[in-house]
């Protein structure tokens, strides 16, 4: 055979085996994404928040669901319902015994559970991340692997409306996990979105003084401002 041929022909076969190990990754039964998936057709078993959510601005939003094996597959979404959407989620497939000690009781002896409907959690859930996507920002990377746990619950049979932000602006309010980089890019992103006095805002700052918690508005924000 012709050299240039059998490279080819080399080439095929191994552009066809990655293509097929690639397909294969992908319906891989142990690939969370997919376990997910296939879980999302389970019956429901908590669907609920907790009476902060509101009034603090954040607050977890639990869908879970009760396997045949008698595992359950949850997701609990972290809501910044005031500014950034999807904050942080955690995902994924236990032990009945491990849910419930790691995620529903946990939660329970810190806050008051609020029950939702199924397609109320999504309403609320779906319209904080589109609210946020409106102001520059992006959900938490694992959101797309985390709603795959809706399956086929339909966010339009809820009637009840759900509105973002506080006082008719968003509010974003830094966690301890943003560092100076976040807060300069959420702070940009809704600068550019909102305009001069278009959100709100609660920031550490440095300075020359110490750090401190800065609260104003987007005319207020300073560039010389060391966000900590």
């Amino acid at each position: 055979m012709d050299p240039r041929k059998r490279q080819k022909k080399l080439e095929r076969r191994h552009a066809k085996a990655k293509a097929a190990k690639k397909a294969l990754a992908v319906r891989d039964p142990r690939d969370l994404s997919v376990r997910i998936e296939r879980a999302a057709s389970a019956p429901i078993l908590h669907c609920f928040t907790t009476s902060v959510l509101w009034e603090e601005g954040m607050s977890s939003v639990v869908v879970s669901r009760s396997l045949p094996s008698g595992n359950v597959a949850f997701a609990v979404f972290l809501l910044d319902v005031y500014c950034l959407g999807i904050k942080d989620v955690m995902v994924d497939i236990g032990s009945r015994e491990r849910y419930e000690r790691l995620v529903y009781g946990k939660l329970a002896q810190k806050y008051e559970l609020v029950s939702l409907e199924p397609a109320a959690a999504r309403k609320l859930i779906e319209g904080a991340v589109e609210y946020a996507r409106q102001l520059g920002l992006p959900p938490h990377r694992d959101y797309a692997k985390a709603q795959r746990i809706f399956g086929d619950i339909d966010p339009t049979s809820c009637s009840q409306e759900f509105t973002y932000g506080k006082a008719g602006k968003p509010y974003f309010i830094a966690g301890p996990h943003d560092g100076p980089g976040r807060c300069r890019q959420v702070i940009d992103a809704l600068t550019a979105s909102c305009g001069p006095g278009g959100f709100h805002y609660l920031l550490p700052v440095s300075r020359s003084a110490g750090l401190s918690l800065i609260e104003g508005d987007s005319a207020d924000v300073d560039d010389d401002d060391d966000m900590a």
